[in-house]
């Protein structure tokens, strides 16, 4: 019964959060800045706060409030933010992993450097193919990934299936 008290608690204290934040961004900032600024940049400059200060922080306070002690049910970025889910676990050796998918049809990413930014660049403006594409680090228990897997569509690096571990 107690379980069931602080997670109706916990879902109230984030509607409370998300009724403050709708309070926040519109009848505070858009009002003030709709006051002082013509009616277009109110709205831009109300939606910059509300997207990279008001949302963020909120997120974190949400999160923070949410706080479970299992594993969690989503990634970080490394803002702190939230980014992909976690959906599955697999036990096995790093040889094996890597056979696993590349039998499966899947490549190996590179890692985040200069030289693969470069050359991701260059692959998304030219719309050629970059099998082995990096892709952005998401946090687990306070580390990035070991290792990425992707599976190109069309051969093409703006589409790709993507997998951490």
């Amino acid at each position: 019964m107690t379980g069931l008290l602080i997670r109706t608690l916990q879902r109230l204290a984030i509607l409370g959060l998300g009724i403050l934040n709708v309070w926040l961004i519109c009848f505070v900032v858009f009002d003030f800045a709709d006051q002082r600024l013509p009616w277009a940049v109110a709205l831009g400059l109300t939606y910059a706060l509300a997207a990279y200060v008001i949302l963020p922080r909120s997120v974190r306070m949400g999160l923070k409030i949410l706080h479970h002690t299992r594993v969690p049910r989503y990634t970080l970025t490394g803002d702190g933010l939230p980014g992909d889910p976690v959906n599955l676990a697999l036990i096995g050796t790093f040889q094996q992993l890597r056979s696993a998918f590349a039998a499966a049809g899947w490549m190996e990413a590179d890692r985040l450097s200069l030289a693969s930014s470069r050359r991701m660049v260059r692959a998304f403006v030219f719309n050629s193919p970059y099998p082995t594409a990096p892709f952005s680090t998401l946090y687990l228990f306070g580390r990035g990934q070991d290792i990425g897997f992707q599976k190109a569509i069309d051969n093409s690096p703006r589409k790709r299936h993507h997998v951490r571990f």
